[in-house]
């Protein structure tokens, strides 16, 4: 942005993430936080429940592409999470009546001697045994997976499968006048390969029969991450592709609606490793490239902040199971000012959820992560699937759980000073009337701000000596100053942050 330009702010918070309103600054850092980390997993396959373990040299795994909400009007915190089976030409095939298609090869794709559903659309494919599956909890950290009786495994009705989608999105949408549409589910279908929709009065009981053709086109697996975007009134959907590079190397393609139900743009790609990226996986693990195997994106505020997972080609994967690459996947942040435009705040490519340490659940790969994280009224919660092996383990030595990644509230970044002490100014501003609040921690230091005139002038009762310091570590600190008011300000107008061994991480009007 031009530094003489005047931006109009809504009232809101703005994250020092980028320099979208920052003319100038000197003496600060920019520095990522990666998260802290619940301990232990939050859910892990149970050995018990065999569409979750396949038994004897089969993979074990919960994958989180997907869903995770705090439902206030059902008083839970609420999971939507991946099981995977088979592929049951390796192994003992599983039947879930009305979900999973065994097929003695590949081809056709038959059920119970049907190649096609009670609505007369045509089985593609699903012996790989995609589940979705439903977890709750009161308090986001112990997990309940309930006997839902809904489908079958095996003859047997008590699990927690409500469909099987590869990633669940899922939407309470309380504007919808029928209480049987009240959640709506979106996501790659693997019986059809392709988007479908689906509702339901409760999050459980799922009913596709309103929604028989795909609501967008794919064909490829993979996260399809589905969020909607208030401030432009669009579903936004962040879906993994091939590239038509050499190597066909993974990268995200992009597609929005103004509904669930469509239309949905053409997927077009978006997002892909660079070169800088290349460089970061060969001096780090000697990776011959890196790809993009997965991204979340959402509306944060005013700017949009997601994960990527990028994963680092060290050699081929397990030939038996026709895995072709090998390699760790590591969780970088990213941000856009339009969701369709991403950058790394962070040139060094820090990972914002480090994998473990070895003999950990997610030493191997952050594989992914909720559409969005849970925000608290002090905190942001996002929960990922971690993974004790990389993406090209052989079946047996695969184990999949999910974590509980947790930052400060606004605390992916902050703008950092020294005892030399430094200077931030935005550029000028049309703001409305109210206060001035800041995220920051000076417990070690102090923090004071200036207002000004556009052209950068000091306004009288503005200067730091007017401003009260701050000097503890507070998300939320209001701004004083000794003898006036911000309304009282001259506008368009800039605030300068003057920082002393201190952190800032967001401001707000």
């Amino acid at each position: 942005m031009n530094s003489n330009s005047v931006h109009t702010l809504n009232s809101g918070t703005e994250l020092f993430v980028d320099d979208k309103l920052v003319s100038n600054k000197k003496g600060v850092t920019r520095t990522l936080h990666p998260c802290v980390k619940h301990e232990v997993p939050v859910l892990e396959p149970d050995p018990e429940n065999p569409w979750e373990h396949g038994g004897p040299d089969q993979s074990r795994r919960v994958h989180l592409y997907g869903t995770t909400m705090y439902d206030k009007d059902y008083g839970k915190y609420r999971m939507w999470y991946m099981c995977r089976m088979g592929p049951h030409w390796r192994f003992k095939a599983n039947e879930i009546p009305g979900l999973y298609i065994p097929r003695p090869d590949r081809n056709p794709s038959t059920y119970r001697g049907k190649t096609q559903d009670a609505y007369g659309r045509k089985f593609v494919e699903n012996d790989r045994g995609d589940l979705t599956c439903y977890a709750e909890s009161d308090d986001g950290l112990t997990w309940t997976k309930p006997n839902l009786g809904l489908f079958e495994f095996n003859g047997n009705p008590n699990n927690n499968i409500v469909w099987d989608l590869h990633g669940a999105c899922v939407f309470r949408d309380d504007d919808e006048s029928d209480s049987q549409k009240r959640y709506k589910m979106i996501g790659f279908c693997r019986r059809y390969r392709n988007v479908f929709l689906l509702t339901s009065p409760d999050g459980i009981r799922w009913d596709d029969s309103e929604y028989l053709e795909p609501v967008a086109d794919r064909n490829n697996e993979g996260a399809f991450n589905v969020i909607y975007d208030k401030n432009s009134s669009l579903f936004r959907a962040y879906a993994l592709i091939r590239g038509n590079d050499k190597d066909a190397r993974r990268m995200i393609a992009y597609t929005e609606s103004p509904q669930l139900e469509g239309p949905w743009k053409p997927l077009e790609p978006m997002f892909g490793a660079n070169d800088e990226d290349d460089a970061v996986g060969k001096n780090r693990y000697g990776a011959d490239r890196a790809e993009i195997h997965n991204m979340s994106g959402f509306l944060y505020h005013n700017i949009y902040i997601g994960i990527a997972g990028l994963l680092y080609v060290t050699g081929p994967g397990a030939p038996e199971h026709e895995i072709p690459v090998d390699g760790p996947i590591d969780a970088q942040l990213v941000c856009s000012r339009d969701g369709f435009n991403w950058d790394y705040p962070d040139s060094n490519r820090t990972p914002i959820i480090p994998r473990g340490e070895p003999g950990t659940f997610d030493t191997g790969m952050i594989m992914g992560t909720t559409t969005q994280p849970i925000i608290t009224e002090d905190e942001i919660h996002w929960y990922y699937t971690g993974t004790e092996h990389t993406h090209g383990a052989a079946m047996k030595d695969r184990h999949k759980a999910i974590g509980l990644a947790k930052w400060r509230l606004d605390g992916f970044v902050s703008l950092d000073a020294d005892e030399s002490g430094g200077v931030i100014e935005t550029v000028p501003m049309q703001i409305p009337n109210g206060g001035l609040k800041i995220n920051a921690d000076a417990s070690h230091g102090k923090i004071v701000v200036e207002v000004l005139t556009a052209d950068g002038h000091v306004q009288p009762g503005f200067s730091n000596e007017d401003c009260v310091p701050m000097t503890d570590d507070n998300i939320r600190h209001q701004v004083q100053w000794k003898s006036a008011k911000l309304a009282d300000a001259k506008q368009p107008l800039r605030f300068r942050f003057i920082v002393k061994r201190a952190r800032i991480y967001s401001f707000t009007v």
